[in-house]
């Protein structure tokens, strides 16, 4: 069942700034689901034309699917050109998340990024692959190496870089949803991207995010086809470092990304 972004993150208002989410499936709780939670709250709460500019999150607790989610923002700073918001995400007694989120109006300036790396096939070029995602599949995805979860890949084989697309159309241009959208995705797979390159980790290997930083370098369109891509930085004892971003076909850096996992082996 194809989900729609519309409705998977969509809020409910419980007060002043807190809102609840509607539970749709259940299972275990996905870092992403969250993470585009507390990103539309937090948009929900500033002025119309300050955009998202950056989002920090930690994950202090796990949670569940199907149970309502209660998120909270409290106003840290209200500026004439910028705001900054804390999330509260709360389940059951747990908090799965805490948010700090940074927006901007934005100013003018050169617009420039690091020189192309050779991009990779076009997404109409590539076949649907399936959604390894709790239940949830709320979007095409197109690997464009060399794995693929539909051939039989390992839950850590490199999915990166892939292409991704809602879908069904988003509603509107909010913006807060576009950047909603944008890190629910970021989130997808960046576990398996923080190994050593070779052969996988044993099959009892799991992993849990420790944090997930995301910057927006202007306004996103999440509707259209957008490349992410990640790799690991730094592997050191059960910390693992992965660096990212997010293009558009053309090739122009729209949002970067950082995450920081913990690789175990469960206790006997």
């Amino acid at each position: 069942m194809a989900h729609d972004f519309d409705a998977l993150l969509r809020l409910h208002p419980r007060g002043d700034d807190a809102f609840e989410n509607e539970p749709l499936v259940e299972g275990h709780l996905y870092g992403g689901y969250t993470l585009g939670l507390a990103v539309r709250a937090a948009a929900r709460t500033v002025t119309t034309g300050l955009l998202p500019h950056s989002v920090h999150a930690v994950f202090p607790s796990g949670g569940e699917l199907g149970s309502p989610l209660q998120l909270g923002v409290r106003a840290v700073r209200d500026g004439r050109s910028s705001a900054t918001r804390l999330v509260t995400v709360e389940q059951g007694g747990q908090t799965p998340l805490l948010l700090t989120a940074s927006f901007r109006s934005g100013g003018a300036g050169p617009d420039w990024s690091a020189p192309l790396p050779p991009m990779p096939t076009a997404p109409e070029e590539i076949g649907p692959d399936e959604v390894r995602l709790m239940g949830m599949d709320p979007f095409e995805f197109r690997p464009a190496g060399a794995h693929r979860v539909d051939a039989g890949a390992d839950i850590y084989a490199p999915l990166h870089p892939y292409w991704v697309r809602p879908h069904l159309p988003l509603s509107g241009d909010d913006p807060g949803l576009h950047a909603a959208v944008v890190a629910f995705v970021s989130d997808y797979m960046v576990f398996a991207a923080a190994q050593v390159p070779g052969p996988p980790p044993p099959p009892e290997t799991r992993g849990v995010t420790l944090d997930h930083t995301l910057w927006f370098h202007g306004p996103v369109d999440a509707g259209a086809w957008l490349l992410y891509s990640a790799e690991p930085t730094r592997i050191c004892g059960d910390r693992g470092l992965v660096r990212g971003t997010v293009r558009t076909r053309d090739g122009a850096v729209v949002a970067s990304f950082a995450q920081e996992v913990i690789t175990f082996a469960p206790r006997g």
